[in-house]
């Protein structure tokens, strides 16, 4: 199961001395003599991220979701279509027994779209969350080297008035104080949402295990009641068969309570 995991706050994450002191040589110094170039900084972390930051498509959630709710509503019917009849030799002469059985016949075509529709949808939902899982993998590596160009700046800030004389009208450090303020800012919103994405991560996996429970045990059981029940006609029969299908109605409720 998917699990949420704390994003490390950019000040704790470990930085090498020689990750910031290549950032410092290669990106930072040459923006001295070209500092209209300082608001690309980091720019491909920026880029990248913002690329990245779409988590389980909510409408694919909702739409097995509205499956599964069709399919409990098919399942509460089926006491209508599926209890053992006796039909007199008028209602036979009416064809009262022909419409019951069409009746079944088409309450089960209703049911096997339904459950094709649901499988259909949560193997889209099962890959959905494995793109996600993998876009929250590639951000968490983006975080760190996030941290380390904001970590670079950081000291670059504080070593630029020593290894240059400034110009009284030379105002770097101060659009580089901006650049690292505004950096931290833009990776607090991106953590939010991030965190929404692990949101919506767990919401999906969620409804996605409560269904395959029953897509693989419950809905197999109960159809074999329903084969089981037909051929007899018996109390038992009838008594496990309507035990199945509570159960896997119970299941496929729980499956919606937090999705």
């Amino acid at each position: 199961m998917t699990q949420f995991f704390q994003l490390q706050p950019l000040n704790q994450i470990s930085v090498s001395r020689d990750d910031t002191l290549s950032i410092k040589r290669n990106d930072l110094s040459p923006l001295v003599n070209n500092q209209q170039q300082l608001n690309r900084y980091a720019d491909h972390l920026i880029q990248a991220q913002s690329v990245l930051l779409n988590g389980v498509d909510p409408a694919l959630t909702q739409q097995l979701s509205s499956t599964i709710e069709s399919l409990i509503s098919a399942l509460a019917d089926s006491k209508k279509y599926l209890k053992t009849r006796k039909f007199h030799a008028v209602q036979k002469w009416l064809g009262i027994d022909l419409e019951y059985t069409s009746g079944q016949i088409q309450y089960y075509k209703n049911l096997d779209v339904l459950l094709d529709r649901a499988n259909h949808l949560s193997q889209k939902l099962q890959i959905e969350i494995q793109k996600s899982q993998s876009r929250l993998q590639q951000l968490t590596g983006l975080r760190e080297q996030m941290a380390k160009y904001i970590m670079a700046a950081e000291e670059f800030l504080e070593e630029y008035p020593s290894f240059t004389k400034q110009h009284p009208l030379d105002n770097f450090s101060e659009r580089l104080s901006q650049k690292i303020y505004s950096l931290r800012t833009l990776q607090a919103n991106n953590d939010i949402a991030i965190a929404q994405m692990q949101l919506s991560q767990q919401l999906s996996f969620s409804l996605l295990d409560r269904f395959k429970e029953a897509q693989q045990v419950l809905i197999p059981a109960w159809k074999y009641h329903v084969k089981h029940n037909t051929a007899s006609s018996s109390t038992t029969d009838l008594e496990k068969l309507n035990n199945s299908r509570e159960n896997l109605i119970k299941t496929l409720k729980k499956s919606l309570e937090k999705s």
